[in-house]
């Protein structure tokens, strides 16, 4: 599997707060790794839901508002180099915002997108939590989304859930490269669903082989099991108890999941989690997984 080395970041920007949070993260991250950032605003065709989210630009027409959204995109992309020293291009393009974000996210090879979610209880109607989840499912890239409440940059608890799902450990690459450029802690947490012991022991083989793999990449890192619940709740509650500043999830992460009523794992997860969470698409193989020792 590609070792995760993003080099162009998407950031989706609808001027609101937690765009504008997503945008000190990716601009973070960007500079740690090197990468350029991509800052795109798309511009609905109900355009008037705009003076929701920044009245202060005061357009009186469709014109005057992409005039004014490319001109407050090329002010932010200013900020973020005299800030961070990052390269910066300022994409404005109309129609579905889901829709949008996917399309620009492969005409530009985008490693990484960085979005700002507003949950389930939002009331904002650019970037509600149904488009995150839109983007996280169909995204050919990691996607990262962070809420309102994650102010602190960068990341040094990383929860990582493990499952018995068929690709729960295709993430465990993409944790151990964000551990090593944010010196983070990884905490492993096995998420059983089974009481058959002969089920459990090899679970906890599976654990094991994480756990080997973090110490020869010479991390710190701590492993939990817990068996039963939901197993959405069980993860954010366990990032709250260590402190997580990241959930790293798989988007396929909910074939034995309880509670399948609220949603999958990774919906469940993205919209109700104050901690960011990345979302990754598995890479469907014929091969067994082996780790890249």
């Amino acid at each position: 599997m590609k070792t995760f080395n993003p080099q162009k970041i998407l950031i989706p920007i609808d001027f609101s707060e937690t765009s504008f949070i997503a945008i000190e993260h990716g601009a973070f991250t960007a500079q740690l790794f090197k990468a350029e950032l991509v800052l795109l605003h798309v511009v609905e065709k109900h355009w008037e839901k705009f003076s929701v989210v920044a009245p202060e630009l005061r357009v009186e027409a469709p014109s005057d508002l992409v005039n004014s959204i490319e001109k407050r995109l090329e002010e932010t992309a200013a900020e973020i180099r005299a800030k961070y020293g990052v390269k910066s291009t300022c994409i404005t393009s109309d129609g579905n915002i889901f829709t949008e974000i996917i399309a620009v996210s492969k005409e530009h090879n985008v490693d990484l997108v960085v979005m700002g979610t507003h949950g389930t209880s939002g009331i904002v109607e650019f970037f509600v939590g149904s488009n995150t989840y839109k983007v996280v499912t169909e995204s050919n890239c990691p996607v990262i989304s962070v809420r309102a409440y994650a102010n602190k940059l960068g990341f040094k608890n990383i929860v990582l859930p493990i499952d018995d799902s068929a690709h729960s450990r295709q993430k465990v690459n993409h944790a151990v490269v964000l551990a090593k450029h944010f010196a983070a802690k990884i905490h492993i947490l096995g998420l059983a669903d089974s009481t058959d012991d002969g089920e459990l022991k090899k679970f906890e083989f599976k654990l094991d082989q994480i756990e080997e793999y973090l110490r020869k990449c010479n991390l710190p890192y701590s492993r939990k099991t817990i068996n039963g619940g939901n197993q959405a709740k069980v993860s954010y509650d366990f990032a709250k108890s260590v402190d997580a500043d990241l959930i790293v999830i798989m988007t396929d992460q909910d074939e034995n999941i309880t509670g399948r009523l609220l949603g999958t794992f990774a919906q469940q997860v993205v919209n109700h989690s104050k901690i960011p969470v990345m979302s990754i698409q598995p890479v469907v193989a014929n091969v067994p997984f082996v780790f890249p020792y």
